[in-house]
């Protein structure tokens, strides 16, 4: 009986031992840049008579940086998949005489991809990461309106002006370095939302996200919402005329604003005041987290 049970083991140990080489030699033979391609496709206009820029994504972030150039540019890097990058393309139209529209691999809103393949497993290996961004180049000027949205990936903004800012993703993180401009709308389902230094109408949601948020000139109307995460605003200058109202479910609500005459509930999950006439409107609104407004 033990003669069986060790035949049996030393058989088994054998068996692995081939298996282990056999997996060694094929792992070796495996070419890592199959499967995988290099993008690097771009398209410009001249941005003299564009006020109106409109990018959607479909797979890739988003980084917006200044350009001393006089060309508005789009530039989408990196490396994809191969049966991918082969229908990820920048399609860009100009509509009326100021409108400029572009979409980023938006031709593959049908294609679903399941799964971890091998391409993706290689990569691994190979440092070679399957990753796409796309990169705008914005010539310093005052828009009219510029809308980015992306299904999954982060928006970033290093300086931007513009009378209108709209800017939405799927799955991200949103950061604004700068903003010069009357309206700014920031939305994400999953990630936080980041405004650095920024002014004039300001609309902030996520369902599931912190947001933090440095005003340097406070707006007639300001939200910020959050299902799931802390919202934590700064004013840089005390207002003279605005109302609060800041509240949250579960977490305290914090409001101090030099001048700003505070009413705080009993359970501190709110809070309300105002200054002057309370023309400006300041709401602060979270389910789960805390929520801060304070001023220097």
């Amino acid at each position: 009986m033990q003669l069986k049970v060790k035949f049996f083991l030393v058989t088994g140990f054998i068996c692995l031992a081939i298996g282990l080489i056999g997996a060694a030699v094929s792992f070796q033979s495996l070419d890592f840049d199959t499967g995988v391609a290099n993008l690097d496709i771009e398209k410009k206009i001249a941005a003299a008579n564009i006020d109106t820029l409109i990018i959607e994504n479909d797979i890739s972030g988003m980084t917006f940086v200044p350009s001393n150039s006089d060309e508005i540019s789009v530039r989408l890097v990196g490396a994809a998949r191969s049966e991918n990058a082969q229908n990820c393309t920048i399609e860009a139209v100009t509509e009326g005489s100021n409108t400029w529209r572009v979409d980023v691999c938006t031709n593959r809103k049908n294609h679903i991809d399941f799964g971890f393949d091998l391409t993706e497993f290689k990569s691994l290996f190979s440092g070679q990461r399957l990753r796409l961004q796309t990169e705008v180049r914005l010539p310093d000027k005052l828009y009219k309106a510029i809308t980015a949205s992306t299904d999954t990936g982060s928006i970033n903004f290093k300086e931007v002006k513009a009378e209108k800012l709209t800017a939405s993703t799927d799955t991200g993180t949103i950061t604004v370095d700068r903003y010069e401009g009357k309206a700014l709308n920031l939305q994400t389902d999953t990630g936080s939302i980041h405004l650095n230094d920024g002014q004039g109408n300001v609309k902030l949601k996520t369902d599931t996200g912190s947001i933090t948020a440095k005003l340097r000139e406070l707006g007639d109307t300001v939200t910020a919402e959050s299902d799931t995460g802390s919202v934590r605003i700064q004013l840089d200058s005390a207002p003279t005329d605005a109302t609060f109202d800041l509240s949250t479910d579960t977490g305290t609500a914090t409001l101090d604003v030099p001048g700003v005459n505070v009413q705080q509930r009993s359970g501190h999950n709110q809070a309300k005041g105002s200054i002057g006439n309370g023309s400006k409107k300041v709401t602060v609104r979270t389910d789960t987290g805390y929520v801060e407004v304070k001023g220097r």
